[in-house]
């Protein structure tokens, strides 16, 4: 194998620069420098031997090359840089813009869950105090490590004609009660409209039922908590 570069996601960013964006390829692992039209992209780390995260650098409007090293592999104009409007109309985005996804472990097909209802991908970080006399009385924290997890929502529904649960659900459920890898499923999120975030990891599952009263819908929260690395990856609605 070589280093072989097959596209970049997003294609297009700002003449500021400073966007993730997401190259996919082979042996990417062995990449010792990248450019963006010329600039190096100061940023830039393998995911994977096929996926490798940068911060694009700043450059100038126009279709670009991204060229890695060692080899000047090159994937031309295939970059676009365009020029910010700070002045833009903004509009905003909606909580129901994620997709969540399972599989169990060493299967390889995606399960949508479906019949969600909120959802939260939180990452809380563990600070420790690392004051020191030089601080002047000011106290210091440092970040030491990373936790992720998600809670979803979801409603209790059934297909109106086969009347089973949802599949992605039921993955979910199963889980909830088993140890060891049987216990762990595989979950990714992203963004449906293609926007950069998309996350993928392992998880254990808490299975809750709300419960309620007579006019109360089934509904349960899923509490994923993260078991290892979440990853980036790129979005696969992009």
């Amino acid at each position: 194998m070589a280093i072989a570069i097959s596209g970049i996601t997003p294609p297009t960013g700002p003449t500021t620069g400073g966007t993730v964006h997401y190259i996919t390829g082979t042996d990417l692992d062995l990449v010792s420098g990248v450019t963006v039209g010329g600039s190096a992209a100061l940023l830039f780390q393998a995911q994977s031997k096929t996926l490798m995260k940068i911060t694009a650098p700043a450059g100038t409007v126009g279709a670009k090359d991204v060229v890695l090293s060692p080899g000047a592999v090159t994937l031309a104009a295939s970059f676009t840089y365009a020029a910010p409007t700070g002045n833009e109309q903004l509009v905003p985005t909606k909580a129901s813009k994620y997709i969540l996804q399972v599989r169990r472990v060493g299967v390889a097909d995606w399960t949508n869950v479906r019949a969600m209802a909120d959802f939260k991908p939180p990452v809380e970080p563990n600070m420790e105090t690392d004051s020191d006399y030089d601080g002047e009385g000011w106290a210091s924290e440092t970040k030491t490590e990373l936790k992720w997890s998600v809670e979803a929502k979801l409603i209790r529904k059934i297909g109106v004609t086969s009347g089973i649960y949802d599949p992605g659900q039921e993955i979910l459920r199963a889980a909830s009660t088993k140890f060891g890898q049987d216990g762990l499923v595989e979950v990714r999120w992203y963004d449906r409209n293609g926007g950069p975030e998309a996350y993928q990891g392992f998880v254990n599952v808490s299975w809750e039922p709300d419960g309620g009263d007579t006019k109360a819908l089934d509904m349960v929260t899923a509490k994923l908590s993260g078991s290892g690395k979440r990853n980036d990856i790129v979005n696969p609605a992009a």
